[in-house]
């Protein structure tokens, strides 16, 4: 049996500024958006509606989800809780590294950044690691060659 990351869900404060990011940095694709139903059910925006529809129709959008590849994305209105999530890790070939590296922007922080891994606080306040997605899971300070003793 093979165990397989289907999604992750964040909380962000701001919904269009995340959708923008992630699709810029990751080279997402939008899978749709939705809106939550005063009875606790969601409805799926048309997939031709940009945001500038969305003002006009004066539509609440709570959720957008993205996608690349086998991994999804979904982003919900909200205000992340601390502590929450420490760091989502996600596997590429050096290339994909590169270019995720170059698409980044200002409001980005890099914390460590090597020629086969990067790690980043995006401007939500998520960390990512971007390593080769062969990698073994390994501790930091062996990725960087820092050991204690």
């Amino acid at each position: 049996m093979t165990f397989v990351c289907e999604y992750i869900a964040l909380c962000v404060p701001d919904l269009r500024a995340a959708e923008g990011f992630y699709r810029r940095a990751f080279a997402m694709d939008l899978l749709f958006r939705e809106s939550e139903r005063e009875d606790g059910t969601w409805q799926t925006l048309r997939a031709d509606l940009d945001w500038d529809d969305v003002d006009a129709r004066g539509i609440d959008v709570e959720m957008v989800a993205l996608r690349r590849d086998a991994v999804a994305l979904a982003l919900f209105h909200g205000t992340p809780a601390p502590g929450t999530l420490f760091e989502i890790s996600i596997g590429v070939t050096p290339k994909e590294a590169d270019a995720i590296r170059a698409r980044l922007g200002a409001e980005v922080t890099v914390l460590e950044s090597t020629p086969e891994w990067l790690r980043f606080q995006d401007p939500f306040g998520f960390r990512w690691a971007v390593q080769p997605h062969d990698a073994v899971f390994r501790s930091s300070g062996e990725i960087a060659g820092r050991w204690i003793l």
